[in-house]
């Protein structure tokens, strides 16, 4: 039964695999004219790139390592180039991390520090022209001065953007620096948006306003509106006081609560030497217990394989089987009087606790005047920005950069979505819905969208394994785990998923070289042929002699 239904359970992977293939008649996508790229000017821009000029001379890859590991080197390639899965504007270049399993790291100068003290948005396009299992496309904007090469260590104002590792999210952080230490802290926001993973341009949007508030967008409406003081962690002003360092909890301090009673006693009855456990002595041996009959027998169907030497593999015995006389009865072998709790155990016996009269309350540190203790209501009024740059660890190729606008001007911003952005993703909608027509009247079931989630999950497992091996690799197996807990857990369903596969390969090899083999008659014993004459034999003995018998009649 085992092997039959794991049988069914594989044809029905592989049908969900090739059966659309098999069953779909050919289909030739149509020609869709796409429209033509027109280079978008915006005014007062601090920065707007659309790629016309290529990577040079604006854009510059770094050749930094990361952390300053040359194990971890940014190695990854960056390219210019026209989208190639699902473009929806002709001739439209982006900026495309062209690498797997590699850091990425590029960046280009602004023409001049820009202050954010009037306000900041943030604006651009991200596109996963593969399906990302794990890699970031947030961008970051660089601290002025920037100096040296840009990398992991490089300090920024301001790191918005998606990512996915494990969990998906938005990130967006700013670094604050203390007025009295000059110490940056990253600030993180509390609960951000899950970002869209599909293969659509979807645009990002980041505005913060002189008065704290700040609004993330995705694709033109807002996912996350808050203020720069109350959401984030940690917040940006220290609290006022903080516990002494210095203090420390008296030597003759009492903080427990309870104590054992001294003046309590054990009581004269209590055993703490009786059994928890002790026999049913009412327990009565079932009548249907046959106490002669083991539970596994000698299989008496086995044989001595023909090629077995004494001499060489030891002495032949045949497997042990279930005992079928032991099916329908009560029980098989020495039968044993069955234990129960004992009603006089009471266990090692302890003083009851009484509140102690030397209890002085928890302890806790006093309080003292925070040295490092600021006000800040003005937080939007970040460290100045030197430079935009992309600095990304992806197991995926082929994320895209487009129409990058930084400024202060949310009109302008709002006419880029509404004037390039919607526009192109208009036309890749269309695009979609032409080149994967829906089937005229064919809903598909449940048992067949069930499985195609499994084959969707198992090719997310397959990239969680590579991405897992590829960390393994640079960083260790431990760091590895560390860093990468869900393709650890792929690579543990991989090995249990092969597992199962050979084990019923080997089944169904099994079940298949059986059906040709026939059955090798036995010599009927003397108990079966005096069965039919026995009316008081069990129904077990009768049907474990029913074969026997029609091959003794049949001789």
């Amino acid at each position: 039964m085992t092997v039959r239904l794991n049988t069914v359970l594989l044809l029905a992977c592989a049908w969900s695999v090739y059966g659309k293939e098999l069953t779909t008649e050919s289909f030739e996508p149509p020609r869709i004219e796409l429209p033509n790229f027109t280079p978008y000017k915006v005014s007062n821009a601090v920065f707007w790139e659309q790629f016309t000029d290529g990577l040079e001379p604006t854009w510059k890859r770094s050749r930094a390592t990361k952390q300053g590991k040359d194990e971890d080197r940014y190695d990854g390639e960056w390219a210019v180039e026209e989208v190639q899965e699902l473009a929806g504007i002709a001739g439209d270049k982006a900026l495309v991390a062209k690498s797997e399993a590699r850091h990425h790291a590029i960046s280009a100068r602004l023409s001049k520090p820009f202050d954010p003290a009037n306000g900041l948005v943030l604006q651009y396009e991200v596109k996963l022209q593969q399906t990302l299992n794990c890699g970031g496309a947030y961008v970051k904007l660089l601290t002025a001065p920037m100096q040296g090469e840009f990398s992991d260590s490089t300090p920024y104002t301001i790191m918005f953007g998606p990512d996915k590792c494990g969990e998906s999210k938005l990130h967006f952080i700013y670094r604050h620096a203390n007025p009295i230490t000059g110490k940056y802290t990253e600030h993180h926001l509390q609960k951000p948006p899950v970002p869209p993973t599909d293969s659509m341009s979807h645009l990002y949007t980041l505005t913060i306003h002189t008065n704290n508030t700040f609004a993330v967008s995705i694709d033109g409406v807002e996912r996350k509106t808050g203020s720069l003081l109350e959401d984030f962690d940690p917040p940006v002003n220290p609290p006022k006081e903080i516990d002494d360092p210095e203090d420390s909890k008296p030597a003759d301090w009492v903080d427990e609560e309870q104590i054992p009673d001294p003046d309590a006693v054990k009581p004269a009855d209590w055993d703490e030497d009786a059994p928890a456990m002790i026999l049913d002595e009412d327990a009565v041996k079932p009548d249907g217990w046959l106490e002669d009959e083991p539970l596994m027998i000698p299989d008496p169907e086995a044989e001595k394989p023909s090629d077995w030497d004494d001499e060489e593999d030891g002495d032949w015995a045949p497997p042990m089987v279930p005992n079928p006389r032991c099916a329908d009865a009560d029980g098989c072998g020495p039968w044993k009087r069955p234990q129960k709790r004992n009603p006089d155990y009471k266990g090692k016996w302890t003083p009851p606790l009484i509140d102690n009269p030397a209890y002085k309350g928890k302890w806790a540190p006093r309080r003292i005047a925070n040295p490092d203790y600021f006000e800040d209501l003005a937080p939007y009024k970040l460290a100045n920005i030197d430079a935009i740059g992309f600095e990304l660890w992806t197991m995926q190729a082929g994320i895209t950069f487009d129409n990058i606008y930084l400024g202060d001007s949310v009109d302008a911003a709002s006419k880029i979505a509404d004037e390039v952005w919607k526009p192109k993703h208009d036309s890749e909608l269309a695009v979609l819905e032409a080149t994967n027509p829906k089937p005229a009247q064919q809903t598909p079931s449940k048992m067949a969208r069930l499985l195609e989630l499994f084959t969707v999950r198992l090719d997310d497992i397959a990239v969680s394994v590579k991405g897992f091996y590829a960390k393994a690799q640079q960083q260790g197996i431990v760091e590895a785990v560390r860093q990468d807990r869900s393709g650890a857990i792929a690579v543990v369903m991989a090995v249990g998923g092969l597992a199962w596969l050979i084990w019923n390969v080997l089944s169904i090899t099994r079940y298949i070289a059986g059906l040709g083999t026939p059955a090798v008659p036995q010599p009927p014993s003397a108990e079966s042929q005096s069965a039919p004459n026995d009316a008081k034999a069990s129904s077990s003995a009768r049907e474990d002699s029913k074969a026997v018998k029609r091959r003794g009649k049949k001789a």
